[in-house]
């Protein structure tokens, strides 16, 4: 058996000219045949379609509010154990709600008719089958004020109707003699179509920043970049006065989410986080929101709020972020299309920032020692030689420190090999306390470790090697003691005439430090021909 919308569409071909919308929009469109009934105060005769879902409280105080004016609502419907429904509609004098198995068989969107004596009107749609695993529903809809494409839809549905609840046939035909219309109100039917037409702009709007959005999210990995051009996209999208997006320090625990049958995710509070950056757009360049940043709560009551739309930026069902909008103007509510956007938005920036700091991680294991935390040996060689071509460009100087921990082996012998760890972890930390904020610290290989010193003399590096020696030495380990090294110094180009030769000349220093007694600093002195040279 046919949809309504498929019905339609094969008996009024040249009249149907459906668009696309999302489930959002659509449930928005529908309420908007509704508002015509309750704002006019039309007992109209209303036949409705609907999987029943949304917020239960919002949904069953729509339905009263139309049940109160209309002359009669018939409620097409799933069977009220469907597991996609969320709300079982109440009992209304004026509400016959009718249940069938097949229900979303053949009506596979919603559907809303408005019949009375000076207006018709008609909406219907359809879930695009093909796009029904995507986690945004896309719908074909249509809508119409022709009274022979509204008929034709009577016909279908009193047929339903006369099928499913056959004493239901004297009521139905005794509301259609009474609602058929006599004198069109094209004045509702033209208010109608101007917001209908006003939302889909809304919608199409909204999109193209979300698109937009994807497009900066999948063409960079810049990701300070993209978080900021996001923000300041969702801002004017939404005309909101403030848009910020804050991260969190450390990692966040996964949340429950408590749900009961038949009504909305109950809320979830998270504990405070420490923000730990902030990315802000203001519509005026003012800050508008002073007051402190309370932790999202996860219900669409929080979402809703006057003012304020908090979505939380989750990644894996763990909290790493939020995108806060804020809005003062008077009556200012956030409607479902505004909040799905953000919330699509948020979804990207969650796995745009996963895989930014993932791609960070990655690049940081790549140039980092994993023992000790500094620089490997291939980023030294490429920050050395780098610092050499601009010590050349600038006719400055670079200034090399190699250091050797003395007695690893005896250190690995009597203690054990993480002892000898222990030892090397110790020197490392020291090493990034004594250091400049300019200098790079990494671990040549083994007990030795490298110093790179841009635009240091060689009196000032030999200052910092027997810093660096003096605070080792006196730095006991426990469970080992005291733990010394030799350490060699070179700078370029006083010592040496390239990147290799400094690092040999430097490491010449080193081990004459070892040879003549270990736990000193030792540089290469340049021969009197070499320094003629």
């Amino acid at each position: 058996m046919y949809s309504l919308f498929h019905f339609l569409a094969s008996q009024h071909s040249e009249e149907f000219a459906p668009v696309r919308c999302n489930e959002q929009t659509l449930r928005r469109l529908v309420r908007y045949f509704e508002d015509v009934v309750t704002e006019n105060k039309l007992p109209a005769l209303v036949v409705k379609g609907q999987c029943p879902r949304g917020n239960p409280q919002l949904e069953q105080k729509r339905l009263a509010k139309l049940c109160s004016t209309a002359s009669q609502v018939y409620l097409f419907s799933c069977l009220s154990d469907c597991p996609t429904r969320e709300w079982l509609p109440m009992h209304f004098p004026k509400l016959t709600a009718i249940e069938e198995s097949a229900y979303h068989a053949m009506e596979s969107g919603s559907f809303i008719l408005v019949l009375n004596d000076r207006f018709c009107g008609l909406l219907v749609s359809t879930a695009l089958t093909e796009e029904t695993a995507q986690p945004i529903k896309t719908y074909e809809m249509m809508w119409s004020f022709d009274a022979n494409v509204v008929f034709t839809a009577i016909e279908y549905l009193m047929a339903k109707i006369i099928a499913l609840n056959p004493q239901e046939r004297g009521q139905f035909e005794s509301l259609l003699n009474t609602s058929t219309p006599n004198r069109i109100s094209w004045k509702l039917g033209f208010s109608l179509t101007t917001k209908l037409a006003m939302l889909m702009q809304r919608q199409n709007e909204l999109e193209m920043a979300t698109n937009r959005i994807s497009y900066t999210i999948s063409n960079t990995l810049e990701i300070e970049n993209v978080l900021q051009s996001a923000v300041e996209e969702v801002g004017q999208a939404l005309k909101a006065k403030s848009t910020e997006l804050l991260l969190w320090k450390g990692k966040s625990k996964p949340t429950e989410e408590n749900s009961t049958n038949g009504n909305a995710a109950g809320p979830v509070v998270e504990a405070p986080k420490e923000v730990q950056k902030t990315y802000s757009f203001y519509q005026s360049g003012k800050r508008y929101r002073t007051g402190p940043l309370v932790a999202p709560v996860e219900s669409l009551e929080s979402y809703l709020k006057p003012g304020t739309l908090e979505i939380p930026v989750k990644y894996h069902n763990a909290s790493i972020g939020a995108l806060v909008v804020d809005d003062d103007t008077p009556g200012r509510l956030w409607e479902d299309e505004e909040i799905l956007m953000i919330k699509t938005v948020s979804d990207q920036l969650a796995v745009a920032i996963s895989h930014a700091r993932l791609f960070r991680q990655m690049q940081t294991q790549a140039i980092t020692d994993s023992l000790t935390g500094l620089f490997n040996y291939r980023f030294f060689q490429v920050s050395l030689d780098r610092e050499i071509k601009m010590a050349e460009r600038h006719h400055d100087v670079v200034s090399l420190i190699l250091l050797d921990l003395d007695r690893l082996k005896k250190i690995n012998d009597t203690y054990g090999h993480r002892a000898g760890d222990a030892a090397l972890v110790h020197i490392a930390q020291i090493m990034k306390q004594t250091i400049r904020t300019a200098d790079i610290c990494a671990r040549y290989g083994g007990e030795e470790f490298v110093l790179v010193l841009p635009r240091c003399t060689l009196d000032e590096a030999l200052l910092l090697a027997e810093r660096l020696r003096n605070n080792i030495a006196s730095t006991p380990l426990p469970k080992i003691g005291q733990i010394t090294a030799s350490i060699g110094v070179a700078t370029y180009p006083f010592c040496a005439n390239s990147k290799e030769d400094l690092i040999e000349k430097a490491d010449q220093a080193m081990y004459l430090a070892k040879e003549s007694g270990r736990n000193r600093v030792m540089t290469f002195v340049p021969k009197p021909e070499l320094q003629l040279a």
